[in-house]
């Protein structure tokens, strides 16, 4: 299974007042503030294996719970894993603990009070310690056979553990794979630190399992391994000489089958194994019942062998330990460091048996057929239902589901032109089908080119290098089986910036014998802004140098896929999504929604003829929304697709339906976006639609609005929800005031886009970087918003502003009505007479009443002679707005109405 990662941080432990500070860093939800917490509870004793039953142990799972997840975080939490389920990932808890007493707490007895059962045993669910470096997780490595060191000390002069028992487990659960050559297992007994080094660099192997001792010295905390001496006797290996040496000769995983390893934060036995660049250390917090040790043993690399990721191995060997034992200590005794990204640490995480047949697959084929292998595990976590709502749909599996939509359509003619497009953006909101397009596009397209599919939210919080090693190797090992052997292996991919990116591509496209290169790539907003500048930047880069010299780069097509702001994401330049071929996704036709209603037919369910209108009109035609309207009737095993049922599974899906709740809690974290629909939905305000209005753009986003003219609330379900959540909100929620951290980020969007619409001399480029600038300007104005301007071209750039005059402010501009007219114009290359005529003559031929021109390099020129260049003649009113005031406000964070009413009176009493 892949995961979706959970970041929550843990930290700021104040042992006297028992308080600490919890923060979800990073989530598929997004991120959430900083959380004090009150934890009456005695570390120490909890730190033990004390006698626990499993009531008791619940009971620590749910003050653990309470006090790591806020309700804030905890919404965020099971948002997240609407998402994941919907992906058919997994969700992965990350525990970032920087105090070292909460680091002894066993987190590993989370209890999830929603399913009333412990969070390890959640088959969607991963819990894993995870330790902030400076470096890189480290990629997984190519390995042909997976090399397993069994290392066993068991000194006299300690308890003596089972050890032959344990070894012969070991032995027996990866027989078959041994025998096939898919395993080497090498025992060393007794083993010594002479021993140790000279098995390592003799078999460097891929995992070591430790069979013996551990300990932790509070006083030094330090965690140690007891090996053997010369005559039999304990002889400590400490944490530091145990990473040197594991990572010195190449170890992907360890596991510690001994006595408290796990203890400590960073001087600890396993967290140094990790900071030592060890992908994933598995260890005990404390000692564990001989008998329960094996049980874990077994199962875990059963599952390994299996091929599963490291997550599941572990799961599925606290399964294992459970089994038979009431003692949860044995169970919640295993715990996972982790710093690989996918949990597999190897790149085929078994191989092959030697003289297996393979086969021959075409580029992308993989991903789809491990699509279609993960859709039905992901549906079991329910029920198995007809109608899928997780997930993409795939041919092979639900062909009859499927729907042809000409967005899909457009795509295949752009993908299949010789290399004129590059880059192609599917864009909409959340849940409306975008992955099964990408899955469409590479199957349609995966017999004539080499296609590759790759979900970036994996990368969620990692830099740059990161992002390009991950995909880098996605793409070598997509596309493994057209390379000739010894082609780019992965050990060459050692990339550590842009540069060695490109010449990763360049290489790879001319090792690869297809005319084009197809790489999509899916969830483009889960990447941090610093990653996805130099991430896109260098994909741009693709498109000038493949033009160029390097005519190899042109082989490539770039597929972006996500809901995401683009006022955010693509301000930059050299951003490759300013230049794409953006497609963004319309809901449902009418003839659609009744194709899929009308497959009740074949679960002999009678469906009316009025039935898929019905239905059409709760859900506006939105992919998710429909068919999980009909997986609700199908559960709900009706005979016929009446009123009356369709009405209350609209009822159900109101009030626990996750992708409408997510819309509301998307509106509560952003305050203009909330005004602004409230104005449409409330007040029932006529606003057209424009996304160049970074607000209305955001909406469409969060997927609450059509882009239609007017634009109006997405559908009728979302209508009642939101009608609901405004009537019923606090007052404060209707306010117009924005919190200082939502204000911090318009002002920075603001000036990031004012960057892009200045050319090298520092005044303005008008054009449609201008455009974007001055939309999201004037867009502060809550009396104005942003209308298409249709005549641009014709009558040189512009931006038309609607006016409200119901809104605040909406009377002083209402005398301007139809509209206003802002447009860009350099006053320093015209005399203010010839300025005032061009600017009159657009005010006519967009018959408006206000112009207001933005202007750039006037610097130099007193204020009486700036004053010349504004003024009125008849009714019209002409308002020059020089960049420097324009800096100077956004600076002081002022007040952009009051500033423009000031300036029309100023022009009002000037005659031109």
């Amino acid at each position: 299974m892949d995961y979706l990662s959970f970041d929550l941080r843990l930290s700021e432990w104040n042992p006297l007042s028992k308080t600490g500070v919890a923060e979800v860093l990073y989530s598929p939800a997004g991120e959430g503030g900083r959380c004090p917490f009150l934890l009456e509870i005695d570390i120490a004793a909890c730190a033990q294996r004390a006698f626990r039953t499993s009531a008791t142990a619940a009971e620590l799972g749910r003050q653990l719970a309470e006090a790591a997840l806020s309700r804030e975080s905890l919404t965020l939490w099971h948002e997240s894993y609407q998402i994941a389920r919907e992906r058919g990932r997994g969700l992965r808890l990350r525990l970032h603990i920087d105090s070292w007493e909460l680091s002894r707490l066993p987190w590993e007895l989370l209890y999830d009070a929603r399913r009333d059962d412990f969070l390890v045993f959640d088959p969607m669910v991963s819990l894993v310690r995870y330790l902030r470096l400076h470096a890189v997780p480290p990629s997984p490595r190519q390995s042909p056979i997976l090399r397993i060191m069994a290392l066993v000390a068991s000194p006299s002069d300690q308890l003596q553990l089972d050890s032959a028992r344990e070894l012969a487990v070991l032995k027996s659960s990866l027989q078959e794979l041994e025998a096939g050559g898919q395993v080497e297992i090498i025992v060393y007994e007794h083993i010594t630190h002479e021993k140790l080094q000279v098995a390592l660099m003799e078999h460097r192997p891929d995992v070591v399992h430790f069979i013996g001792h551990g300990q932790y010295n509070q006083e030094q905390h330090m965690g140690l391994l007891l090996l053997e001496d010369e005559e039999g006797r304990s002889d400590p290996l400490e944490a530091p000489e145990a990473a040197r040496l594991l990572r010195r000769y190449g170890v992907s995983l360890v596991v510690l089958n001994a006595c408290e390893t796990a203890s400590g934060a960073w001087a600890g036995l396993a967290p140094a194994l990790v900071r030592a660049e060890i992908p994933a250390v598995v260890a005990m917090q404390w000692p564990v019942e001989d008998r329960a040790a094996i049980r874990f043993s077994r199962t875990f690399y059963k599952a390994l062998s299996m091929g599963q990721t490291i997550d599941e191995c572990v799961a599925e060997g606290r399964v294992g330990a459970s089994v038979g034992s009431p003692d949860p200590n044995d169970w919640a005794a295993p715990v996972l460091f982790l710093r690989s990204l996918s949990g597999r640490l190897w790149k085929d995480q078994v191989s092959r048996p030697r003289g297996a047949k393979t086969e021959e697959t075409a580029p992308g084929r993989e991903a789809l057929r491990e699509a279609a292998t993960r859709a039905p595990e992901a549906s079991l976590a329910e029920e198995s239902l007809y109608f899928k709502t997780r997930g993409p749909l795939l041919s092979a599996t639900d062909a009859e589901l499927l729907v042809d939509r000409p967005e899909l359509r457009r795509a295949l003619r752009l993908a299949q032109q010789p290399s004129v497009t590059q880059y192609i953006a599917f864009l909409s909101a959340r849940q409306t089908g975008k992955t099964t397009l990408l899955f469409r596009l590479m199957e349609l397209l995966g017999d004539s080119y080499a296609c590759a599919l790759i979900d970036l939210s994996v990368l969620r919080a990692q830099d740059a290098r990161a992002c390009f090693r991950y995909v880098a190797f996605q793409l070598l090992n997509d596309f493994h089986t057209l390379l000739d052997e010894g082609s780019l292996p992965a050990e060459r991919v050692d990339i550590q910036g842009p540069t060695d990116f490109l010449e990763f591509l360049r290489e790879l496209a001319a090792a690869l014998p297809v005319p084009r290169i197809i790489v999509l790539l899916d969830e483009v907003g889960a990447l941090s802004p610093q990653a996805s500048d130099s991430f896109f930047n260098t994909l741009r880069t693709v498109f000038t140098q493949g033009r160029g010299l390097h005519n190899a780069l042109s082989k490539y097509l770039f597929v972006f896929s996500g809901a995401v702001d683009l006022f955010a994401l693509t301000f930059g330049a050299n951003s490759p999504l300013n230049i794409c071929e953006k497609l963004y996704l319309r809901d449902l036709e009418l003839p659609d929604v009744a194709k899929i209603v009308g497959q009740f037919n074949k679960l002999g369910v009678t469906v009316p003829p009025e039935a898929p209108q019905r239905i059409y009109q709760l859900t506006g035609g939105h992919p998710y929304l429909t068919m999980r309207l009909c997986a609700l009737l199908e559960r709900a095993k009706v005979k016929e697709l009446s009123a009356e049922h369709i009405e209350q599974a609209a009822e159900q899906m109101l009030e626990e339906d996750d992708n409408i709740r997510h819309v509301i809690q998307e509106l509560e974290r952003r305050p203009l976006e909330r005004r602004r629909l409230c104005s449409i939905l409330l007040e029932g305000r006529k606003m057209p639609f424009s996304r160049n209005d970074p607000v209305l753009a955001s909406l469409e986003m969060i997927g609450a609005i059509r882009p239609v003219q007017p634009c109006e609330v997405r559908n009728a379900l979302y209508e009642r929800a939101l009608r609901q959540y405004f009537t019923q909100a606090p007052p404060e929620r209707a306010s117009l005031a924005t919190p200082t951290e939502d204000l911090e980020a318009t002002y920075a969007r603001l000036w990031a886009l004012r960057a892009e619409a200045l050319d090298p001399r520092g005044n303005y480029d008008c054009g449609r970087p201008w455009e974007a600038f001055a939309a999201a300007f004037f867009s502060l104005v809550p009396a104005f918003s942003v209308v298409p301007n249709v005549r641009a071209e014709a009558e040189g750039p512009g931006v038309i502003l609607a006016i409200a005059p119901e809104a605040q402010g909406g009377s002083y501009w209402g005398i301007y009505q139809p509209a206003i007219l802002v447009t860009c114009m350099s006053p320093s290359q015209l005399s203010p007479e010839d300025f005032a005529a061009e600017a009159l003559r657009r005010a006519e031929a967009h018959n408006v009443k206000l112009v207001l021109v933005m202007g750039s390099g006037m610097a130099g020129l007193e204020a009486e002679e700036r004053a010349r260049y504004s003024g009125s003649r008849g009714e019209a009113c002409i308002v020059l707005l020089d960049d420097s005031e324009i800096v100077q406000l956004l600076e002081q964070r002022g007040d952009l109405d009051a500033y423009l009413r000031n300036r029309v009176l100023e022009a009002r009493l000037r005659k031109l």
